[in-house]
C-alpha cells in the first residue's frame, strides 16, 4: 500500500520552513562555529530542494515546466551532500577552513548533474525518455554515477562523524552520538522510497531537514559548539618539542613532525617509516620498566652535537593498567652555548674586576680619587646593586637603632620577612634577566610600603628574601600592610623579558612589644628568628600569604 504524493505536500512545506529559518539562522551565527556557515548553506540546499520536491507532486505531466521545477530540485539534491562533507570537517576540527580548492573539487560533480540535468532534453544521459505506460522516467547512466558518488560522499562523512565519536575526547560525544543518530531520518526516507511505500516523489530533503535541527539543536541549545575541538595532531605537529609515544614492548607508535626531523638529522640511515622501530635504537639508550618516569639530559648526544633534556612519563588507562610511555625531547643545544658564553662573560668580568682592583691600588697615593672611590664603596656597603634597598648589613645596623628607640618609646617593633615564591622556576623558565626583573619590580613595591610608614626600612636580606622593618605598628597593623602588599603584588604580573610573568611571595610577621620578656623575642635575633618560622609556615600551608608569628593573631586575609 503506497502513499499518494499529493498526501505529502504540507510535510515538504514544513521541511522548507523549517530548513529556511535554520539557514538564516545559521547563517547570522556563522562566526560563532566553524561548522555554522555550512550548516546554513546545507539548510538552504535543503529548502530548495524541498520546495522543488512539493511543486513536482502538482506537476504530473511530464513538460518544461516539471523538468525546470526538477533542476531546481537536483541544485539542492547535489549541494546537500557536499555541504554535510563540510559540517563532518568543521565538526571534527574547529581549525578547519574551506579551502578554495575543496571547493573547486566538490563542485566538479555538482556542476555536471546540474548542468546535465538542465540539457536533459537533447541527450537523455540522466533520465529516459517519459514512459507513458509506467508513468516515470528511467534513469539514466548518468544518475547511477551520480548516485554512486553522493552515497559514497554521505559514507565518507558518516565514518568521519562515527569515527570522532569513537575516538575522540569523551566531552564530544554527544555532539558526535546525536549526529548519527540524526542520520536515521533520511535513512528511513530512503528505504520508504526504495520499498515503494511512497511512490513517485523524493522524501530525502525531509530526512536531511531532521538531520540539520538536530545537529543545530546540539550547537545553539546544548552549546556544545565551545567544545568542538582543535584536532589533536594539528596542536602536535605545531609544537616544536619532540613528542613520541612508545607501546608497552618499547615500539615507536606515533612521533610528531620535530621528533622526525631530529632523529633523521641525527641519524640520516634510519628507514623512512619510523614507527615501529624500538625506541631505545631512535631516541636513548634508556631501560623502559613499567613506572618509569625521568627527566634526563645527554650532552653532545651520540656524538652529534647535540644536547638532549629527554622525560619520559608513563602511560595508564583507564583502569590504571602500563599501556606505554610518552617520551618529550627538547633541543637544549642553544640553551647550553648560552650558559656557557654567560659563564666565560662572567670569568672575564672577574678578570676586569681584579684588573680594576689593582688600577685603584696604584692610584692609592691620589686623594681625590680615594676620597671619591671611598664614597662610592660607602654606598655600596649599605645597598644591593640590584635592587637599590639597602643590604644586610645596614639592616641590622638599623634595626639595632630602632629597637633601642621604640623601646624607649615604648612603642611596638614589627620585622616583616617576605620570599618571592617559586622564584627559581621563574629564572628557568623564563631566563636570569627576568628574575632580576621581578626582584627589581617587588623591591619597588616593597619600598612604596616601607615609605607609608615614618621611619620604616625595607632591605634586600639575601637572594629573593626581603625584610620589612615597621617602628610603631603591632602585629595586626603590620600583618595588614603586608598582606595588602600580597595581594597587590598577586593581582599585578610584573612585565619582564616582553612577556607577563605572576608573581606571590609568603611572609612571616614577628612583633616586639616593650615589656616583653627574653623568652617572648625581646632579642634581636629571636625576633628575626619568630618572624622566619612564619614564613616557613606560611610556605608549607600553600605560599602566596601571609602568617604572623606563633602567639599573634592572623592579619585577617590568607591566600
Amino acid at each position: 500500500m503506497g502513499v499518494e504524493p499529493s498526501a505529502l505536500m504540507p510535510l515538504y512545506a514544513l521541511s522548507t520552513a523549517v530548513a529556511s529559518a535554520m539557514g538564516v539562522v545559521a547563517w547570522r551565527r556563522r562566526h560563532v562555529a566553524s561548522l555554522l556557515g555550512p550548516l546554513a548553506v546545507v539548510s538552504m540546499a535543503i529548502a530548495v530542494w524541498s520546495l522543488a520536491s512539493g511543486i513536482l507532486t502538482w506537476i504530473d505531466e511530464p513538460g518544461t515546466a516539471r523538468h525546470l521545477v526538477a533542476t531546481v530540485a537536483f541544485v539542492g539534491v547535489c549541494v546537500v551532500p557536499a555541504g554535510f562533507f563540510c559540517v563532518s570537517q568543521a565538526m571534527a576540527d574547529r581549525a578547519w577552513r574551506l579551502s578554495r580548492r575543496t571547493l573547486l573539487l566538490l563542485a566538479i560533480e555538482p556542476v555536471i548533474t546540474i548542468v546535465g540535468t538542465a540539457t536533459n532534453f537533447w541527450h537523455h544521459l540522466l533520465f529516459l525518455p517519459y514512459n507513458p505506460g509506467t508513468g516515470m522516467s528511467e534513469g539514466g547512466p548518468l544518475i547511477w554515477l551520480h548516485l554512486v558518488y553522493t552515497y559514497g560522499l554521505l559514507a565518507v562523512v558518516t565514518m568521519r562523524v562515527f569515527s570522532s565519536w569513537l575516538w575522540g575526547p569523551r566531552s564530544q560525544r554527544r555532539l558526535y552520538g546525536f549526529t548519527l543518530l540524526g542520520a536515521v531520518a533520511p535513512l528511513i526516507g530512503n528505504i520508504l522510497n526504495v520499498t515503494q511505500v511512497v511512490r513517485g516523489v523524493d522524501l530525502g530533503p525531509v530526512g536531511f531537514c531532521v538531520t540539520v535541527v538536530v545537529i543545530y539543536f546540539l550547537l545553539v541549545r546544548l552549546p556544545l559548539y565551545e567544545l568542538v575541538p582543535v584536532a589533536r595532531q594539528n596542536v602536535l605537529d605545531m609544537i616544536d618539542d619532540m613528542i613520541v609515544t612508545v607501546d608497552a614492548p618499547g615500539r615507536i607508535l606515533d612521533l610528531n613532525p620535530a621528533a622526525d626531523r631530529l632523529v633523521r638529522g641525527l641519524m640520516p640511515e634510519l628507514p623512512a617509516r619510523l614507527a615501529g622501530l624500538p625506541m631505545n635504537e631512535v631516541l636513548c639508550d634508556v631501560t623502559l620498566g613499567e613506572g618509569t618516569d625521568m627527566d634526563r639530559v645527554y650532552l653532545d648526544y651520540k656524538g652529534s652535537g647535540v644536547d638532549l633534556n629527554v622525560r619520559i612519563s608513563s602511560l595508564r588507562d583507564d583502569r590504571d593498567g602500563h599501556v606505554g610511555w610518552a617520551v618529550v625531547a627538547r633541543d637544549i643545544t642553544a640553551l647550553n652555548r648560552q650558559r656557557r658564553e654567560v659563564e666565560q662573560a662572567n670569568a672575564r668580568l672577574h678578570e676586569q674586576r681584579r684588573e680594576l682592583e689593582q688600577a685603584n691600588a696604584r692610584l692609592h697615593e691620589q686623594l681625590r680619587t680615594i676620597e671619591l672611590l671611598r664614597a662610592d664603596l660607602a654606598e655600596q656597603a649599605v645597598r644591593d646593586a640590584l635592587t637599590g634597598l639597602h643590604n644586610r648589613r645596614h639592616l641590622m645596623v638599623e634595626l639595632a637603632r630602632l629597637a633601642a628607640e621604640c623601646a624607649a618609646l615604648g612603642r611596638p617593633l614589627s620585622v616583616a620577612l617576605l620570599d618571592v615564591d617559586h622564584f627559581k622556576q621563574v629564572n628557568d623558565r623564563y631566563g636570569h634577566g627576568a628574575g632580576d626583573e621581578v626582584l627589581v619590580d617587588f623591591a619597588r613595591r616593597l619600598e612604596e610600603t616601607a615609605q607609608a610608614v615614618a621611619g620604616a626600612v625595607a632591605a634586600r636580606y639575601g637572594g629573593e628574601e626581603f625584610v620589612l622593618v615597621l617602628p610603631g605598628v603591632d602585629a595586626a597593623a603590620a600583618g595588614a600592610r603586608v598582606e595588602a602588599l600580597r595581594a597587590r603584588v598577586a593581582a599585578e604580573p610584573v612585565r619582564a623579558a616582553g612577556r607577563l610573568v605572576p608573581v606571590t611571595f609568603s611572609a612571616g610577621v614577628a612583633c616586639r612589644v616593650d615589656g616583653q620578656n627574653p623568652e617572648a623575642g625581646q632579642r634581636l635575633e629571636e625576633l628575626l628568628h619568630a618572624a622566619d618560622e612564619a614564613l616557613y609556615a606560611a610556605k608549607r600551608t600553600g605560599r602566596n600569604r601571609v602568617e604572623l608569628a606563633r602567639g599573634l593573631s592572623s592579619p585577617g586575609v590568607a591566600a
